[in-house]
């Protein structure tokens, strides 16, 4: 495994989790290719050769994984491995064993299940009275599959490339750490960074790798912690507005946009400012004036679905966001009155606001903290961002209802994968993009 502030002379294996304990599996199916041969490893070092496309079937059972077998015994252990015979393979689309069933989007509204192929090696381990699985590969690999499963396989090369750049340096800072206890350096989802396995591995996303080959971003001698999120909505946010800990001198709250942009409703300081913000389409990187919202989806990750990413509404009637914040914030509330921002970030990302309702006929009021938990409360599986205003239904008090109007997808913290991809369809160069969203990093070989 990785460790912590090392920066490594070679390219170092790293362990993904593509099954954890909170998808509650039990059983596991997993498809061997037709091409590579592959050996089954039990806890006890014995090794049985599997053959070449046969589907084999984990189940856990007491703590104990089986491997269901037809017309012969089962094979028990406290954990497998499958290996390959030979690492000579070739990386292409849809290489290697083929893992059934994988959570994608995990706790997102994207959230689907989908087949995944792993090169490398696998691990099946018992937790608890689940199964986790461990895909352990050397870290070019897993990063020629990061950036288009985070993008898609048309993005332009500098996109690809700079993807990968920031990939490899935030996987190399290892500052979260969020899996360590389970034994895995990352997980495959969103939470860490998407990693689909060779799905949608294409010639471009290999050869980006490959030009980039052990480069990471570094500032004062520590790689870079490279934040990045799917839409910033115009403005980038501050590290410390989103996550504990002090702010980056590389992660800067500024503009999406050339140095000359110029906009009146900037800094939004006051909520007339991010009013006039959230409701108008400034011209910055992630917006439709550099890449159209009707051709965006052609460009995103196969997980992403079709929509506005930089700017967004929908509405709740007053039944719907009584239930939903009752639901999520244990509320009681009877109606809600009002939702009035308490503290804004850079990028008019909220950070508190107020909830305002009746309770037994008295008007009570709570207050939700951190830019997460507020996501958490006003979406039935997550909020696109919190960067949002809240217009109530006029008429009656309390509303009838209440349209949220918001701005980007995600935390808005350092790189802007649409703005990147906004600036590489105008001919910046990687090294462009990666100079705009972290300013004052040096781009170095490390291996």
């Amino acid at each position: 495994m990785l460790e912590p502030g090392e920066i490594p002379e070679i390219e170092p294996n790293i362990r993904v989790g593509i099954i954890l304990p909170e998808d509650e599996r039990v059983n596991i199916s997993i498809e061997l290719p037709a091409d590579q041969d592959y050996l089954l490893v039990d806890t006890n070092s014995k090794l049985r050769k599997l053959k070449k496309g046969k589907l084999l079937n984990f189940r856990i059972d007491n703590e104990q994984c089986f491997l269901d077998r037809e017309n012969s015994s089962l094979i028990k252990s406290t954990g497998f491995k499958i290996v390959p015979v030979s690492d000579d393979y070739k990386m292409k689309k849809k290489a290697g064993v083929k893992v059934k069933n994988v959570v994608s989007g995990r706790s997102f509204h994207w959230k689907k299940n989908i087949d995944v192929n792993l090169t490398g090696s696998i691990e099946i381990i018992p937790h608890i009275n689940n199964i986790i699985l461990i895909n352990e590969l050397p870290l070019e690999e897993y990063l020629m599959c990061v950036a288009t499963s985070e993008m898609g396989i048309t993005c332009p090369d500098a996109l690809l490339e700079s993807q990968t750049i920031i990939a490899r340096s935030w996987i190399l800072a290892n500052v979260e750490q969020k899996h360590r206890h389970l034994g895995m350096d990352v997980c495959n989802d969103d939470c860490c960074q998407r990693y689909q396995g060779t799905n949608n591995l294409s010639q471009q996303s290999t050869q980006g790798a490959r030009n980039t080959f052990g480069q990471v971003l570094i500032y004062e001698n520590s790689i870079c912690d490279t934040r990045y999120s799917k839409s910033c909505g115009g403005v980038l946010e501050s590290f410390n507005n989103v996550w504990n800990g002090a702010s980056k001198p590389y992660l800067k709250p500024i503009p999406d946009a050339p140095a000359d942009f110029n906009n009146s409703n900037l800094p939004l300081n006051t909520e007339n400012k991010v009013n006039g913000w959230i409701t108008s389409e400034p011209e910055t990187f992630c917006s439709p004036h550099y890449i159209p919202e009707e051709e965006l989806i052609q460009y995103l990750g196969s997980i992403d679905k079709a929509g506005r990413y930089f700017r967004w509404e929908f509405h709740y009637t007053q039944e719907e966001l009584t239930a939903l914040l009752n639901k999520k914030c244990a509320l009681k509330a009877e109606k809600i009155i009002a939702i009035k921002p308490v503290k804004r970030g850079y990028s008019g990302r909220l950070i508190k606001l107020r909830i305002e309702y009746l309770k037994n006929g008295q008007r009570q009021a709570k207050l939700i903290e951190d830019q997460y938990r507020i996501r958490e409360c006003f979406h039935e599986s997550f909020l696109y961002s919190s960067a949002f205003i809240v217009e109530p239904d006029s008429g009656s008090i309390p509303p009838t209802g209440f349209t949220l109007k918001g701005a980007g997808w995600g935390h808005g913290v350092g790189y802007c994968q649409i703005g990147a991809l906004g600036m590489a369809l105008h001919d910046y160069s990687t090294e462009d993009i990666l100079s705009h969203y972290y300013p004052g990093a040096k781009l170095i070989k490390i291996y």
